[in-house]
Order: structure tokens, then sequence, then C-alpha cells
């Protein structure tokens, strides 16, 4: 026989957030700008929401997962752990991250890429979780997309990682499907192969890459409108919170920060600039130690 308080956590939004400012902020923002009788009402049409992927909706330690793909199809996973191999290499940054996948993949189909990165992401483990990659979501973050689109938002992810590379498990992972993945996209052209009409993919990037400044150009260039949320963790995101953030009706700027050793990592590193700015600006910062009751689904 359960116990009430055990019912009244699992019917609760937000099951996995600690009680606190956060989880207030959160609910208090979704019923204000849901509630037709509200002065602050938005209409579903523009009752849009922004998420960063990487280190926002799941882990991005030791190196970005489309990275771990990458060093997956050449074999090696060393760029990932240089310090044990005595090598100055760093995980590759947003841009290198494009440039790489996209002469390394090029003249493959964009259905074939997607399956090959499914495929990895549901069977490779992670090197420190010992789990598929598929399975380092933030279980309080996929209860947040949910209570989102539970409330009538449109939810997308803005990511600096390739479009189709999230397009393989979003879905799966989020339940966001492919045509709400705006990330970096490379060049495709369309052929007909053994009778069948693909897109192949071609070595060169579309510009900007979706990162930094380049997030807002690509809200601009497949919304068309402004969100009134927008979630990140790193100085990445920083021009998608500032677009976002512009005075105009009611918006929530939020920051994940990741300041838990125990369950997940704790870094500041390429988060510097964004966390003063939210500082400064009065944006929610999610703390993953006090906020999170826990941090993957499997704990």
């Amino acid at each position: 026989m359960s116990c009430p308080q055990a019912i009244a956590d699992a019917l609760s939004p937000l099951p996995s957030w600690q009680e606190g400012a956060i989880k207030t902020t959160i609910i208090d923002f979704v019923t204000d700008v849901t509630d037709p009788n509200n002065v602050n009402f938005v209409d579903p049409d523009d009752r849009i929401a922004v998420f960063d992927n990487d280190g926002t909706l799941w882990s991005e330690k030791p190196c970005y997962f489309q990275e771990s793909f990458i060093l997956h199809r050449q074999g090696s996973y060393a760029n990932c752990f240089p310090e044990e191999l005595g090598q100055e290499t760093a995980p590759l940054t947003k841009e290198e991250l494009i440039f790489t996948d996209t002469q390394l993949n090029y003249g493959i189909t964009t259905d074939q890429y997607i399956q090959e990165a499914n495929g990895f992401l549901n069977t490779a483990n992670h090197p420190d979780f010992h789990r598929p990659y598929v399975e380092l979501t933030f279980q309080p973050m996929v209860e947040f997309l949910q209570y989102l689109r539970d409330n009538g938002f449109q939810v997308y992810i803005c990511s600096g990682g390739g479009i189709d590379f999230i397009r393989s498990f979003a879905e799966e992972a989020y339940g966001i499907p492919p045509q709400n993945v705006i990330g970096s996209a490379i060049l495709s052209k369309f052929e007909i192969q053994e009778g069948n009409p693909v897109l192949v993919r071609v070595p060169l990037p579309v510009l900007p890459i979706n990162n930094n400044a380049g997030k807002p150009v690509g809200l601009e260039r497949y919304l068309g409108k402004r969100p009134i949320m927008a979630v990140g963790n790193s100085t990445g995101d920083l021009q998608m919170l500032q677009y976002t953030d512009d005075g105009q009706g009611q918006d929530l700027m939020m920051l994940v920060h990741h300041d838990d050793p125990n369950r997940e990592y704790q870094y500041d590193e390429g988060a510097e600039d964004a966390l003063q700015e939210a500082a400064q600006r009065g944006w929610s910062v999610i703390s993953m130690k006090d906020d999170f009751i826990k941090v993957f689904a499997w704990e």
C-alpha cells in the first residue's frame, strides 16, 4: 500500500526536482503564461522554449558525445583522454567538432549517418558511467521538457552539435521530434542511388555554426520568432539567452550549473561568462547538486 506522500510526489510536477526556488520559478512561470485570465498569458503559437543539448540535457564530459562518435569511427578514443597518453591535445571545441565531422562523414547519406549515430549511442558505453551514451540524459530535464509540452509549449533543441547527430536520438531520449531540432548543419545534395532518392552529405558546413552568436541566427532561420524561454549551461549559450531576454513580455532564462562531483561532474570551465551575466541580469541558475533529486533515471 502506497503512502500518501509517495502518491503526492508521483503526481506532482517535476518529481525529480527538489522543492525550492528553482522548481517554484519554473512552475510559477508556466502557470503565469498559460492562464488565459492572466495579463501575462502567452498564446500557444508564441509559447516557445529552446534548450541547449550538451551539458544541458545530457552530460558533455570527458568530451562531447559527438566527438566520441567521431573517434569511434576513427577507431580511437585517445583524444578524449589525452592525459592518459601524456598528450597536450584537448577535446574538440564545437567549431572543431563540426568541421571534423563534416570532413570525416561526407559522401554518406543522411539516413546512413543518423542510423550509425543512433547505433553508437545505444551500444557504446560511456567511459566513466559505463552505460550507453543515450542513458546519460538528465532525468529532471527530461521531466522539464515534458512538463512544458503538457502545458502547450513548443519545445526545441538549439545546439552547437550536429543537427543530424542530435536527430538520431532526440525523439527517443527527450520526446523531441526531428523537426524541432536546430543544430549545426552541413550541406547536402539530392541523388538517386539504386533507384532510391537520398540526400548525400557534402563536406561544407552551413554557416554560421550554430553556437555562440550563431544560435540566434539559427533560431531566426528555423523559427522566425523569439523564444520566451531559453535554457543552457555554457558561454556558448550566452547569445541565445541574451536574444531571449529582450525585455518584451514574460521570459525565463536558465543555466544548468555542473556542481555535483559525486553524481556527475563539477566544473565552471567554459561557463564563466554565462554565469557572470546570469548573476548580473537575474537569470536562474540550476544547481545539479541542490536542485536535482537524482541526475540520471537509473540512479
